[in-house]
């Protein structure tokens, strides 16, 4: 019903396409008509993944491709999706339920020009150890262009692991190895003593702009220290649940990388109390779940002036008073969490709102009740204010 012409206009705007059931031969057919594609998504697919990457017989452009949420990595399919398809550069496995070594093997070996790479979350990782540090290896002598990668929760990773990935991959910019808990159990730099493979071996790495070790329980503070020496650059550090990392690890680490614009620390134990550090670039802090108190959110928010994001859930120690530092002190506050802080008079909300014109979002302390006038101002300034019980 609609002419060939104006079809033949439309398809060429067409980038994305997901395909979530089995279309039998009419689907590599579709190819064929959205030449201009560049991004394909099969998450929800749940057809058989190897005949389908196999059928794809027309050349694409395709610069990023999604198979999460699969049994395994379609090992032939993108053998035969790589033939054809040369201009790859994302590939997203994530929540596989089975990965092995072969599979970094052979992303390594048919995706070259890949730039970020997401391998997250597996529901279990088969085969000995060893293959996989040797797969890991591996991928970062290959992929010399990778920019991202994700490896959050990949059991085996360790020391040796993170080695190559930092010492191989020159231009790294953003890595996750959260929740891989055999980091540092053997001692990241003491492995030189018997080994060249050691941390300690690295030059300064300026490219590196992001790290995640949240729930990495091993941490130390030696490590991360080592880790803010190698990548002084850091815009994004995630410690969260990191429970091993003190006071005085945070604050070298802020003390080497002053251009941190991110800084996560959900559920650290740190006794943060007294601690004076000056981060001029930090935007976001997420304080959530410490024993942070009013003294020293007024010690932050004097050093960190340019927080524009501030989130305190279940702070139990902290009162009007310190958050009334922050709302003065930073000037370019935009969004603020008080969540769970019970002990945070619900009127605040209220002298947050006339005081601070530039706050966007926040998120009320328990028990709070907006006035009419409250409502209406921060309507006016396009201030949105929730609540959660």
């Amino acid at each position: 019903m609609v002419s060939k012409q104006f079809l033949s206009i439309t398809n060429r705007l067409l980038l994305s396409f997901t395909v979530c059931e089995p279309t039998g031969i009419l689907l590599p057919r579709l190819f064929c008509r959205f030449t201009n594609l560049t991004s394909l998504d099969l998450t929800s697919y749940n057809g058989d993944l190897n005949r389908l990457l196999c059928q794809i017989y027309f050349p694409l452009k395709l610069t990023s491709l999604n198979l999460s949420n699969q049994h395994t990595i379609p090992a032939d399919g993108l053998r035969a999706f790589s033939k054809k398809t040369t201009t790859l550069t994302s590939l997203t496995c994530s929540i596989v339920e089975s990965i092995n070594s072969y599979d970094l093997f052979l992303i390594a070996e048919c995706f070259p020009l890949l730039q970020e790479l997401d391998l997250s979350n597996p529901l279990s990782c088969d085969g000995c150890y060893s293959s996989f540090f040797h797969g890991v290896e591996t991928l970062s002598l290959s992929l010399f262009k990778l920019l991202k990668v994700n490896l959050s929760s990949h059991e085996y990773i360790n020391d040796q692991s993170l080695f190559h990935l930092f010492r191989n991959c020159k231009l790294l910019e953003e890595a996750n190895v959260s929740n891989c808990n055999r980091i540092t159990k053997t001692g990241i730099g003491k492995m030189s003593v018997q080994h060249s493979n050691s941390l300690e071996d690295f030059v300064v790495r300026p490219r590196l702009k992001s790290l995640n070790f949240c729930q990495s329980l091993w941490l130390r503070d030696e490590s991360i220290i080592m880790f803010a020496t190698i990548f002084p650059n850091l815009h994004m550090l995630d410690l969260r649940y990191c429970y091993n990392i003190s006071k005085e690890g945070i604050y070298q680490v802020l003390k080497r990388c002053k251009k941190i614009r991110d800084l996560n620390l959900t559920s650290s134990r740190a006794n943060l109390h007294g601690m004076n550090f000056e981060v001029p670039k930090l935007e976001v802090l997420n304080l959530s779940d410490t024993n942070v108190d009013d003294e020293t959110l007024h010690l932050t928010s004097k050093n960190c002036r340019g927080l524009s994001r501030v989130l305190l859930n279940d702070c139990h120690n902290i009162t009007e008073k310190g958050v009334k530092h922050v709302v003065e002190n930073c000037t370019q506050l935009r969004e603020i969490s008080l969540r769970g802080c019970d002990n945070v008079h619900t009127n605040i909300v209220a002298t947050m709102v006339f005081s601070r014109p530039s706050l966007r979002k926040i998120i009320a302390p328990p028990s709070h009740r907006l006035s009419s006038k409250v409502k209406k101002h921060a309507l006016r300034q396009g201030c949105v204010i929730r609540k959660y019980v």
